[in-house]
């Protein structure tokens, strides 16, 4: 007899407290005013983690993942130095403002603007971006090309390198450069 006693008691008190809070206007724990620093972190850590995933897939819209030339670099700069006539070994191209317009990509605004100025740009990196917002280089091309390779290095794995090789009147942007680019070459810098 206690048993039940004991175990009903129990059992009102429960239901009379369960009543005065949900009705009445009984302290109530708002989670929102919570001081519980555990409690806030976690949440911060996972509004931080979902809006990592959310701009990750935004991010994608941005990175193109490119092929593997057809034709290795070494092979291209071979055949491109028997069908051109050298550069000056100091060129660096015409000091102007370079445009890069939001949609195109890099590779090719920098393929133009290396056509513009009579040589040819070898892109040997496995990704491209696609321009978000408009953004203008007031430069001339070598200093260009190394300030874009500057800027998207750190999505690679290796360091990203830009040369220029004035025997092929041709730049080269690239993650692993040969022996033959590191040679034939000269590596661009600030």
């Amino acid at each position: 007899m206690w048993f039940w006693v004991k175990h009903l008691s129990l059992a009102a008190i429960l239901i009379a407290a369960a009543i005065y809070f949900l009705l009445g206007h009984g302290p109530v724990m708002d989670m929102k005013d919570t001081k519980n620093a555990a409690a806030q972190g976690l949440s911060r850590f996972y509004s931080s983690l979902r809006n990592q995933v959310n701009k990750s897939n935004e991010r994608d819209k941005y990175v193109l993942k490119l092929a593997n030339p057809d034709i290795n670099i070494d092979a291209a700069l071979t055949e491109r130095a028997k069908v051109v006539e050298p550069s000056s070994p100091n060129w660096t191209g015409e000091l102007m403002p370079r445009r890069f317009e939001n949609g195109s990509t890099l590779k090719k605004v920098l393929t133009d603007y290396a056509r513009d100025e009579d040589i040819v740009l070898y892109w040997y990196l496995s990704k491209d971006y696609v321009i978000k917002e408009h953004f203008r280089v007031d430069s001339n091309f070598n200093s260009t090309l190394y300030q874009v390779g500057r800027a998207i290095n750190d999505d690679f794995e290796n360091e990203v390198y830009t040369f220029f090789c004035f025997k092929q009147r041709a730049a080269v942007i690239t993650e692993l450069p040969s022996e033959y680019v590191r040679e034939n070459c000269k590596r661009l810098r600030s």
